[in-house]
């Protein structure tokens, strides 16, 4: 009887963070043998769902393992073009998803873009995360994921499925 009323418990565990989730998405990424650093712009505020330390230690996942962290607000990165087309990945906290979908628009550069703020993950970012039952999830934005231009292994779709399908 005491495994039985642990499983239900275990399983339903909440998770602090979506560190793990957000590192194995940017995992399923393949960069630019050429990149050495991989430029992590958190955009419009501090992060809800990360902790602070999301790459310390560096993920032995992540190919290249070297993650450098900036803070930009959405204004600053659509009026400095550099600094935007450094971004290997895009993290919105607070931006609007038309204010994602600008700053997406106007970079020339292949960059995931991840969203905590979009629900309806139909405008802006590629991956859209949000909390249920206490758990991480994603949703996927095809025409966003199509138009960076990045290259992700598909088991990521899957892993999408799996995550929405787990509600």
């Amino acid at each position: 009887m005491l495994c039985l009323c642990a499983i239900p418990i275990a399983a339903q565990a909440a998770e602090e963070h979506a560190d793990a989730l957000v590192n194995g998405m940017i995992s399923y990424v393949r960069w630019n043998p050429s990149v050495q650093q991989l430029n992590f712009c958190m955009v419009d505020g501090q992060a809800k769902y990360l902790s602070n330390d999301i790459f310390n230690p560096p993920s032995s996942l992540i190919r290249p393992n070297n993650v450098n962290v900036s803070h930009y607000s959405a204004s600053a990165l659509l009026n400095n073009a550099n600094a935007l087309n450094r971004c290997h990945i895009l993290y919105f906290v607070n931006s609007a998803d038309q204010t994602q979908q600008r700053i997406i628009n106007a970079s020339n550069k292949q960059a995931l873009s991840i969203s905590e703020q979009n629900q309806q993950c139909a405008t802006g970012s590629a991956f859209c995360l949000y909390r249920s039952n206490q758990q991480y999830r994603f949703k996927i934005n095809m025409d966003s994921l199509k138009q960076s231009h990045i290259q992700i292994d598909s088991k990521v779709l899957l892993l999408s499925k799996k995550y929405q399908g787990a509600e």
